[in-house]
């Protein structure tokens, strides 16, 4: 981990400089996305603006060996960023359907905000029941998909985690410099949602202030979790996992929305919606409190 001492406020702003400029093509990005340009949208956002954080960090020559490279951590801190975000997704989930009995039952509908409109048609003309998919699903979210995201994921956690979070709590201690951090890192995902209608559906309730505003309490949350576990571990790959394990907890439980959410969709099912993320807010809240009676204490 890099000692917050080596952060000077010019390296800082130099980091931030270059991680912010991935504004530019995640805007683009989006705009590709709302148009259905697949291949523009995954290679500007999942190829170039995620590795722009990393970047930075070599912009701003920071020590990047201090990153925690070496992956000496013990075992359960790897099974918790692997499954945590999964069962804190499901429960969430649940909770969403529980209120919201009309938006459950298997269907390919739910997809359509996850996955490329082709990807989802394909599926139907093949005759794939969402019966069939569901285990497969799971299965995969549970390992292939965040161990083959790694290293996208990464290209943030190097950033985010090993850079902006360390600076921040050494200004605003580790209550606010952790929310803090995660409401930067939901602006940086704003353009996806203000101009491409991404992690929830056009019509949310709350257009267009409330989806913006949903995903920095989402990140804010996750980030609790994710950089409780680097400092924690001490090691970047740990982060990028639970980070990589975040973003594929969502297929299978779009699976299970019948028709889609349409405007309850900043409310669930998935974990970046309000609801869907109670079960994470509950947790970050636990961290928070407990680092912030430590401060006490001493």
């Amino acid at each position: 981990m890099i000692n917050t001492s080596e952060i000077t406020n010019k390296k800082f702003g130099v980091f931030m400089t270059v991680a912010f400029a991935a504004l530019i093509p995640i805007s683009i990005a989006a705009i590709a996305y709302k148009n259905d340009n697949m291949i523009l949208f995954f290679f500007l956002f999942r190829v170039i603006a995620i590795l722009l954080p990393l970047i930075g960090v070599l912009a701003a020559r920071l020590p990047f060996k201090s990153l925690g490279w070496k992956p000496k951590f013990k075992f359960k801190y790897f099974i918790t960023a692997l499954i945590g975000p999964q069962i804190l997704s499901w429960i969430g989930a649940a909770i969403f359907f529980l209120f919201n009995r009309s938006a459950f039952g298997p269907g390919l509908e739910g997809l359509a905000s996850q996955l490329p409109s082709e990807t989802v048609s394909a599926m139907q003309q093949l005759g794939i029941t969402p019966a069939t998919l569901l285990p497969v699903f799971i299965i995969m979210s549970l390992t292939f998909m965040p161990i083959t995201q790694i290293l996208p994921s990464l290209g943030e956690e190097a950033g985010w985690r090993g850079v902006m979070y360390p600076f921040l709590k050494s200004k605003l201690g580790p209550v606010f410099g952790r929310l803090a951090g995660g409401a930067l890192w939901g602006v940086w995902h704003w353009p996806l949602i203000i101009l491409g209608n991404y992690f929830y559906d056009g019509d949310y309730i709350g257009k267009p202030v409330l989806g913006p505003v949903m995903i920095c309490l989402t990140l804010c949350a996750f980030g609790v979790l994710i950089d409780y576990l680097y400092e924690k571990t001490n090691c970047i790959w740990i982060p990028s996992l639970m980070h990589s394990s975040m973003n594929a907890a969502t297929l299978p439980v779009m699976l299970l929305t019948a028709g889609g959410t349409g405007n309850l969709s900043v409310l669930g099912p998935t974990c970046f919606a309000l609801i869907g993320c109670l079960p994470v807010m509950a947790v970050a809240a636990v961290i928070l409190f407990a680092k912030k009676g430590e401060k006490k204490a001493a």
